[in-house]
């Protein structure tokens, strides 16, 4: 038998879904909990706001499994009702909540210690790249972190971000270009200013 695609396992996860299975539902959350709590902090800083959002999400598709949409992609479709839910949290309380540093994803919990000399080699690549995102627009940060971090197709950045598929390509390569200027270059001039 061949394995299914992972759009027709979607497709076949979510069908199960809207008809009722509880095993599908909690196949649901737990393959999407993680990465959707994740890509909420990129947006906002306080991580109970994203908990309770992605869980009202929840509560919502569970009480409305039978009326959804088909979907062939569970993770956009939660992902872009995470961020309209963060973002109407964000409108609706704009002096509580906390964005996001540009920088947060670089953030790395649990990474093993490297030799001393590799550590300051690691901390001053992690430094100059912190300072090329902070450069970059917020829709390129996403844009990065969709492609990079999640590593998310164009065709669902797209969708995501509301863009045409060619105008993401460019969005990204505009990213990197500007951010290969903010850290190669100082870099490189460092390295001829000291030989």
């Amino acid at each position: 038998m061949l394995e299914l695609n992972a759009k027709e396992q979607d497709i076949k996860l979510w069908a199960a879904f809207t008809s009722g299975s509880e095993k599908a539902f909690s196949t649901i959350f737990n393959d999407q909990a993680k990465a959707l709590f994740r890509y909420g902090t990129k947006f906002v800083t306080d991580e109970e706001l994203v908990k309770d959002c992605i869980q009202d999400i929840f509560v919502k598709l569970y009480r409305n499994r039978q009326n959804l949409s088909q979907t062939d992609n569970i993770r956009l479709y939660l992902f872009r009702a995470l961020k309209n839910r963060l973002l109407d949290e964000i409108y609706s309380c704009k002096e509580t909540i906390s964005l996001s540093s540009p920088t947060d994803f670089l953030e790395q919990k649990g990474v093993e210690e490297v030799e001393e000399e590799e550590s300051w080699n690691h901390t001053l690549r992690i430094r100059r790249l912190k300072k090329g995102i902070e450069t970059l627009t917020p829709r390129q940060r996403e844009a990065i972190y969709l492609r990079y971090t999640m590593e998310m197709p164009l065709d669902d950045i797209s969708e995501l971000l509301q863009m045409n598929y060619q105008s993401v390509k460019n969005l990204l390569h505009r990213s990197i270009e500007k951010l290969r200027k903010e850290v190669v270059i100082p870099f490189l001039i460092i390295i001829a200013l000291i030989y």
